[in-house]
């Protein structure tokens, strides 16, 4: 495992989980076909303009005299209007974005469901070793949450011992970091269903 450097020009990639404690994202970078996950973002009883602040802040690194652009992907459920909050997740972070205008070109992805756990799962598995032996998922030895959700996470049993469709959180700690890098590769690199497993019908 060796650290995973920023490619000066890249476009990051910012990815959320909206839970609010912890609250978590990724902070990645493609480099040709592979995606390289430079940081974790991993914070207790947050909100969501405090995560958008210390993203701004751990990527001050990264700027040039250009403006940084950041893919931004995350939780469908940021679509949501809380009980305690006038504004969405997703209008949170627009507004943060909408002050820094010169400074980052921010482009929100995110889509209004979620996909399935399992495709995120499978998704996530296939880039770190895909069929053909090939690795498209590079994380940095830094991002110890995120390892460790992908070395402990499994699926929910039922009582009779058989695994469900459900990730096992019992522990409140784990899945949100992994969550977020699968929203980020579900969104884009969609998994389609082939024509005849289609559920609705073609014609």
């Amino acid at each position: 495992m060796r650290p995973c450097r920023y490619s000066a020009g890249s476009n990051l990639i910012w990815s959320l989980d909206f839970n609010v404690n912890p609250m978590c994202s990724v902070v990645a970078q493609l480099v040709g076909e592979t995606i390289e996950v430079l940081h974790e973002l991993v914070l207790s009883d947050a909100n969501t303009w405090l995560a958008c602040e210390r993203f701004w802040q751990l990527v001050q690194p990264y700027r040039d005299n250009r403006a940084l652009t950041v893919e931004i992907y995350g939780d469908a459920s940021g679509y949501q209007r809380r009980t305690s909050a006038t504004s969405t997740d997703w209008q949170l972070v627009r507004q943060f974005f909408g002050q820094l205008r010169g400074q980052a070109a921010a482009h929100i992805h995110a889509k209004g469901a979620n996909p399935g756990v399992r495709d995120r799962v499978n998704l996530v598995n296939s880039r770190l070793l895909s069929a053909s032996g090939d690795t498209r998922l590079l994380i940095d030895p830094k991002c110890k949450e995120l390892i460790e959700d992908l070395e402990r996470v499994c699926w929910r049993t039922d009582h009779f011992g058989q695994a469900t469709t459900e990730l096992d959180k019992s522990d409140r700690l784990r899945t949100h970091v992994s969550d977020a890098l699968g929203y980020y590769l579900a969104q884009a690199f969609p998994m389609w269903p082939k024509i005849g497993e289609r559920p609705e019908r073609l014609f």
